[in-house]
């Protein structure tokens, strides 16, 4: 058996956004690097939000947030275009505010026909911090990495492309020769991964 342990930026190749925080905000500095600053009012992308539903949403006890849903859900959209331009992002939908400092909502996102969730923290009256609910997997990184571990073959990871996972989750890859069995190990995604 050959193991193989996904790290680094491996491990970000395998995330539909890289599992790394993404803050929005209006310059204060964000104590968890790396992390992406916007200023959620400057989003030029229109999100459809035809098709699902918010998950859930926690109320704040804060001062009032001026962000808004529609901001939320461009911010969201635009992020995921960039991490990943080849994925259609057909819906993202966050529950109607008003939000206050300190609000946690589950906003919807549709990756490839596959809904994913993701939790976005109101941190200050026009910041907020989003991540992933569950770790995503993009498999299609998982054969790419199978791939230049055995030259010249090809891997077949199945459907759907991208998932939405527990930590501990598995999947399969699989060559001519051989199968790759891979263990989702963290909250960002990492895996580790054994040849048969």
């Amino acid at each position: 058996m050959v193991g193989l342990v996904l790290g680094g930026l491996a491990l970000l190749a395998l995330l539909v956004i890289g599992g790394t925080l993404l803050a929005v905000n209006s310059g204060e500095e964000d104590a968890e690097p790396p992390s992406t600053t916007v200023d959620p009012r400057s989003s030029t992308t229109r999100a459809s939000t035809a098709g699902t539903g918010p998950t859930t949403s926690v109320a704040g006890t804060g001062p009032p947030a001026s962000v808004t849903a529609d901001q939320a859900e461009n911010f969201l959209k635009e992020q995921q275009e960039k991490a990943l331009p080849d994925v259609p992002v057909s819906t993202v939908t966050c529950p109607s505010e008003p939000y206050r400092v300190g609000h946690v909502i589950l906003c919807r996102m549709v990756l490839q026909a596959t809904p994913v969730l993701y939790q976005v923290t109101i941190t200050g009256v026009d910041a907020l911090v989003v991540k992933p609910a569950r770790p995503i997997i993009d498999t299609d990184k998982a054969e790419v990495l199978v791939e230049d571990n055995e030259v010249g073959s090809v891997a077949d990871c199945g459907s759907p492309r991208i998932r939405q996972v527990e930590i501990g989750a598995t999947f399969s890859c699989r060559t001519a020769t051989s199968t790759w069995d891979f263990t989702v190990r963290d909250e960002y995604g990492q895996v580790a991964g054994t040849r048969r």
